[in-house]
């Protein structure tokens, strides 16, 4: 909301004015409707559905870059494709069984795959989205190869309970740091080509 943030940069500042302008005109406007129609019909027509939609939002958003097995990247280590893989495809409300199937298959489809795809979005931003599936056999494939994963969990509200309970905090220490729990424990350390694996003071879990 401030133009002079750290955040934005002093070329930005009639971006972030208008966008400020924006928000206040959407705010106003909700505030003078249910002044006129009443708050419980602009929140049948209006919030409810505004907060169903966004919710989605959120939660495929979070699960997407958000795991234990996800690595965090000091700037000494970061390359693009470092950090456009560490986030996870999911199918979005699927599950184990038929009924999983089913859902996944009818949820991945509704939202054209923003959850199932969102690696392909990562690597190839331009790419037209009615290529990402497509994209997704081929970049699994060639992952696969390198003996790399990018298939997380389903994308449920049970997976994203636990992915609150396991990513507490990134502690500020080494060039490669995964998310660890409320106990200190981190699902996962990095290992790398040039050092052995030692026992001495390495959390294997």
């Amino acid at each position: 909301f401030v133009p002079k943030a750290p955040l934005f940069a002093p070329h930005q500042t009639n971006d972030v004015l208008i966008s400020d302008l924006g928000i206040f005109l959407w705010i106003a406007s909700i505030v003078y409707s249910i002044n006129v129609y009443g708050f419980l019909n602009v929140f049948r027509i209006y919030l409810l559905p505004y907060l169903w939609v966004h919710h989605w939002l959120v939660l495929i958003t979070f699960l997407q870059h958000t795991d234990p097995a996800l690595p965090h990247y000091e700037a000494s280590a970061f390359t693009f494709p470092r950090g456009a893989l560490s986030t996870f495809d999911r199918v979005l409300m699927g599950g184990p069984g038929i009924f999983g199937t089913m859902t996944g298959w009818l949820c991945g489809t509704m939202t054209h795959g923003i959850c199932e795809t969102h690696v392909a979005h990562h690597l190839f931003s331009k790419m037209p989205h009615y290529h990402a599936w497509e994209a997704r056999l081929a970049i699994n494939k060639r992952l696969a190869e390198e003996g790399m994963c990018v298939q997380g969990n389903p994308a449920t509200w049970c997976e994203a309970l636990r992915v609150l309970q396991e990513c507490k905090f990134v502690e500020d220490e080494g060039e490669v740091r995964f998310y660890k729990n409320a106990q200190g424990k981190a699902a996962r350390v990095p290992v790398f080509v040039t050092e052995g694996v030692s026992d001495s003071g390495v959390e294997i879990q």
